[in-house]
């Protein structure tokens, strides 16, 4: 408690309008028009969202945006899949074959197609680490992969902080995430490639400060031990742990890591652990498709069937549509991973520079408060996959229980295709799951909830804003929301104005009871923007996080909802705090 009240004294130090005061704790307070719920889902994902009409006319929209940009794609192809993992086939698939294409190629692209997708296999290189049962992600790297700390030796012109990595720093954790502060690459150095660089005013350089090897141009794929002999000649971008910085090499250190924690190689490990218990039966690591027309090749491509060698595990993978909708609906339904262990991979490790985007283990988090009508602020998980003119993507939306996979090659293919791809889609779609959503919440749990005997009462309904609005909820005949001051009277939060509620899932449950939390805004939009706009840093008086729970009455919350919900429609809530039972109206 008196942390608390420290934390509120300072706040009430910051001399702004009475709403901009409203920081304290218990109270959630605005992010857009007075509302801030708590980060996920703020409804249950809808189970059946392909036959809602909202689902399908936005289906209808983005096979038109579908048709619009592939029309001029003459030698690029492309395919776009979107599957709830609540159904058994995707609720919509688009493929695009363009006419002109390798003469090995396949001749019209399905699910079944293969791509190289790129930085997409840094996910099966962190899936591994967590899968194997055997790596503490804090521990050094060098514990499993002790010849890194041989590297040194080959700083020029000596080993320092500047020259060379200290690998005892560089935690396995800091590799998934791009934080070990290594260089990004070696397999791609341009001294290693048909090209004459010091017309462009570099210098002449000697065979030892060539790699010699790349997978391409002719040169021979790089291997483990040209790893060893040659990264120690890289100097480190940061210290650990200061910045991200994009690292090829560190997806294929953390398979030297599999190796020596399973003694097994990478590539059978990842057969046993990931690919088989998926069906994942068109991804490779370390070889192409046995028939190159069971791909899709672009005209002129030197890209599929080579190999980057070791660092095939970062960046050089092949899959299809249909492998990597396995691989995110596997994730998301906890199939490789327990519960526990799929909700700590799925958060972020560190930020960016962009406040649009956040960085997990390998994923990459976008963060988005302009799709839904809400406001809400809502996290993407994707990982993107680049190679040659192989542009790809594969995208996670845990609060919907969706996965997106975009995969395309050709003069037209870009990251930007993909990235106007992947806006087009959740545009037009995620606003239409979460009408779906909301259909299906309000037939299980809305309606008005009452126990005449205590004369009391609760109504839950559903517009434009986040989870349930909560109104009429009354116990033993007092009006809760009207008196929520008396509940707080501990706090130093203003007592006179109005105070709203609203109802969110936990997924908490245990056999048929399900557990919701409200969340309690107290003042009105226009004075919790007024404190928004006192504040230096956007959305200040989104604090849901830290107002959650606070409320408690013999070790009862006030703010939980605890529903009886047979076969996932809701009869009954009962309220701990109050001690009271309430039933649902016909």
């Amino acid at each position: 408690m008196i942390n608390i009240y420290i934390y509120v004294y300072l706040r009430s130090q910051v001399r702004t309008p009475l709403g901009a005061l409203l920081i304290l704790t218990n109270v959630a307070l605005a992010a857009r028009d007075g509302l801030c719920p708590p980060l996920g889902p703020v409804l249950p994902a809808p189970i059946n969202p392909s036959s809602h009409d909202s689902v399908q006319a936005a289906i209808g929209v983005i096979t038109d945006r579908f048709q619009n940009l592939t029309a001029t794609f003459n030698t690029t192809g492309i395919s776009v899949a979107v599957k709830s993992i609540h159904e058994k086939s995707p609720m919509l698939e688009f493929h695009h074959t363009p006419p002109i294409r390798d003469n090995t190629s396949t001749t019209a692209i399905n699910s079944e197609t293969i791509y190289r997708i790129g930085s997409i296999s840094k996910l099966f290189a962190v899936l591994s680490i967590l899968t194997q049962g055997h790596i503490n992600l804090d521990d050094p790297i060098t514990k499993y992969v002790p010849e890194l700390l041989q590297l040194k030796r080959e700083a020029v012109p000596v080993a320092n902080a500047i020259t060379a990595v200290n690998w005892d720093q560089v935690s396995v954790r800091s590799l998934t995430t791009h934080m070990g502060g290594i260089g990004t690459d070696l397999v791609y150095d341009l001294g290693s490639f048909p090209v004459d660089y010091t017309q462009f005013g570099l210098p002449k350089l000697t065979n030892s400060s060539k790699t010699g090897c790349a997978g391409l141009f002719g040169l021979p794929s790089c291997t483990r031990a040209e790893f060893f002999r040659d990264f120690g000649k890289r100097n480190p971008v940061y210290a650990p742990w200061t910045n991200p910085v994009y690292s090829n090499v560190a997806s294929s250190i953390l398979s030297f890591a599999v190796e020596s924690a399973t003694n097994m190689s990478y590539d059978a490990y990842v057969q046993k652990a990931i690919f088989r218990p998926l069906g994942m039966t068109n991804t490779t690591i370390f070889t192409a498709p046995k028939k190159r027309s069971w791909g899709f090749i672009p005209q002129g491509d030197i890209f599929f069937g080579s190999s980057l060698g070791y660092e095939d595990a970062a960046g050089g993978m092949y899959s299809n549509t249909k492998d990597l909708l396995a691989l995110g609906d596997g994730i998301l339904q906890n199939r490789l991973l327990d519960p526990l262990a799929t909700r700590r991979w799925m958060k972020p490790l560190t930020s960016t520079s962009s406040t649009g985007v956040m960085l997990g283990g390998p994923w990459e988090i976008l963060r988005s408060d302009t799709v839904t009508k809400d406001g809400r602020l809502i996290e993407y998980y994707t990982k993107s996959g680049n190679l040659g003119s192989y542009n790809n993507e594969i995208v996670l939306i845990p609060d919907y229980g969706l996965v997106i996979t975009i995969l395309s090659a050709g003069d037209d293919s870009s990251v930007d295709t993909v990235d106007s791809t992947l806006t087009d889609v959740v545009t037009a779609l995620v606003p239409a799951m979460e009408d779906a959503g909301k259909t299906q919440a309000q037939a299980d749990f809305g309606g008005t909830y009452a126990d005449a005997k205590t004369n009391s009462s609760v109504t839950l309904t559903l517009e434009d804003g986040p989870g349930f609005a909560v109104s009429d909820w009354t116990v033993h005949g007092v009006d809760i929301l009207a008196n929520y001051a008396a509940f707080s009277a501990l706090s130093s939060s203003p007592s006179d104005l109005p105070v709203r509620a609203r109802l969110y899932p936990t997924n908490l449950a245990a056999c048929d009871e399900m557990a919701w939390r409200a969340v309690f805004t107290q003042g009105t939009a226009e004075q919790l923007a007024e404190g928004d706009a006192a504040r230096f840093w956007p959305q200040g008086t989104c604090a849901t996080w830290a107002s959650m729970d606070r409320l408690v009455y013999g070790f009862k919350p006030l703010d939980e909802f605890v529903f009886s919900a047979g076969k996932g429609k809701a009869d009954s809530v009962r309220l701990p705090a109050f001690d009271v039972t309430l039933q649902r109206g016909a």
